[in-house]
């Protein structure tokens, strides 16, 4: 969730008249089980009171704190938007409640309402990531680039107007299959930081990502000759050139990003793959058993390994290789 906890505050005080009514024991109830982690418990104290006390704001503060803890998002918004026209704007319980009604939305999808809320407790709370995170990702969803760009630099600390929170908020877009507004702020940053570092890999990335592979091979190349210890480069560059039939010069790409970087697993597991459909399976296996020295619970070097001792002819091992995979899965 995003909140670590529950800040408690009754906000405002109740009338006079009030004070010693069933309502103020009910709310002092409910505090304590929210203190404790009993939400439901809160839920079947307070849920009749906003009917008998509507003018009051206390009761959908403490019932939307709860939905909100139980993931009944909806529930949440009803009663914390009920409680924000009613609580004094700038108090304590004022500002949980943008606070928790920001998350809320979030969480329901609802990024155009959540973005307003979100943007008021970030402002209070410079210093909480969750919040700056959601801000951002409300922004991303809302396909507000510039916005989510920004948002996410201060996330991460770096300044806003630079290449490396273009390709961070590309890499984020991404990652959430927003594949044009990623290239779209690939190609800004390649026109304004041509020289910069993961530029031409990004936009090789959005290449291959259309079956472009000889572009994309020609990126990835051109990332290389300004950057060439990136072992991730050395890989989308042997995978393209792979998907174009050019093992040989693919095999070398690889090699190059293991001697990088001997742990990169994905590299000996596409090597092993180019050494198996040439039939060179002492060399594949030597590849694959590198790779289970590197990551011993990698399934798919394990996997492939079984498959190389069953068309090796060694059928004990490959069971038992075959098995011991299918616990890694």
């Amino acid at each position: 969730m995003l909140l670590a906890g529950i800040i408690l505050c009754r906000g405002e005080a109740i009338p006079q008249g009030v004070v010693t009514s069933r309502y103020a024991r009910e709310l002092q109830h409910a505090e304590k089980l929210l203190s404790v982690g009993d939400f439901q418990g809160v839920v079947d104290t307070l849920l009749p009171w906003p009917g008998k006390m509507p003018e009051r704001p206390e009761a959908d503060h403490f019932l939307g704190l709860a939905y909100y803890r139980l993931k009944d998002f909806p529930a949440a918004i009803r009663h914390l938007s009920a409680a924000l026209r009613k609580e004094s704007e700038g108090s304590e319980a004022w500002r949980q409640t943008v606070e928790v009604l920001g998350a809320a939305y979030y969480f329901h999808n609802q990024w155009k309402d959540a973005v307003p809320l979100l943007e008021k407790a970030s402002a209070w709370q410079a210093g909480n990531s969750d919040l700056l995170y959601s801000l951002a990702m409300s922004y991303l969803f809302m396909r507000d680039a510039a916005r989510a760009r920004e948002t996410f630099a201060k996330v991460f600390g770096i300044e806003a107007d630079s290449p490396e929170a273009y390709l961070l908020a590309a890499d984020l877009m991404r990652k959430e299959s927003l594949e044009s507004d990623a290239e779209a702020l690939v190609i800004e940053a390649r026109q304004r930081w041509p020289e910069s570092s993961g530029v031409a890999l990004r936009a090789g990335v959005a290449a291959a990502a259309r079956g472009e592979h000889a572009h994309a091979a020609a990126l990835f190349r051109e990332e290389l000759g300004r950057h060439p210890r990136e072992p991730a480069t050395w890989h989308a560059l042997a995978e393209a050139l792979v998907a174009l039939g050019q093992t040989e010069e693919a095999s070398e790409s690889l090699k190059r990003a293991i001697w990088l970087d001997a742990g990169w697993v994905p590299s000996y597991i596409l090597l092993s793959r180019i050494y198996m459909d040439a039939g060179r399976y002492d060399v594949a296996e030597d590849t694959l058993k590198q790779a289970l020295k590197v990551v011993p619970q990698s399934y798919e070097a394990s996997f492939l390994l079984g498959r190389l001792y069953h068309k090796t002819g060694r059928p004990g091992l490959a069971r038992e290789t075959l098995a011991a995979a299918e616990l890694l899965r």
